[in-house]
């Protein structure tokens, strides 16, 4: 059975970690990015995805982690990473374009350096 979405997030540094689990859809990916308008606002401006413990993405939940990546890139000039994807969401995101705005990392410790160059 698919888990219902939730997320963590610890601050490293001046970097927000989200780390996702379960089935991401338009309702997670809309509690992911208050509390990202939250960090923004708060002068936060590097962003860590992870999605290790994703199981499933809805197309309203793509539609979400565009939107919160062209917040932070395109409204905020800031970064975000993200690591942790299977290679089926990774070819969905991919095709989505994600990846024009979030750069793909290896695992937590690269995309922590990716969002501090």
């Amino acid at each position: 059975m698919i888990q219902k979405f939730r997320f963590t997030q610890k601050l490293d540094d001046s970097i927000v970690v989200f780390s996702l689990f379960g089935y991401l859809e338009d309702k997670g990916g809309a509690e992911i990015k208050t509390q990202l308008e939250k960090a923004l606002k708060d002068g936060i401006r590097s962003f860590v995805l992870d999605f290790r413990g994703i199981e499933l993405i809805s197309s309203p939940g793509v539609a979400a982690l565009l939107d919160i990546a062209s917040r932070v890139v395109d409204d905020f000039d800031g970064r975000i990473a993200g690591y942790g994807l299977d290679s089926h969401h990774l070819a969905v995101l991919e095709m989505a374009g994600l990846f024009y705005l979030m750069a793909q990392a290896q695992d937590e410790s690269s995309a922590l350096s990716n969002c501090r160059e």
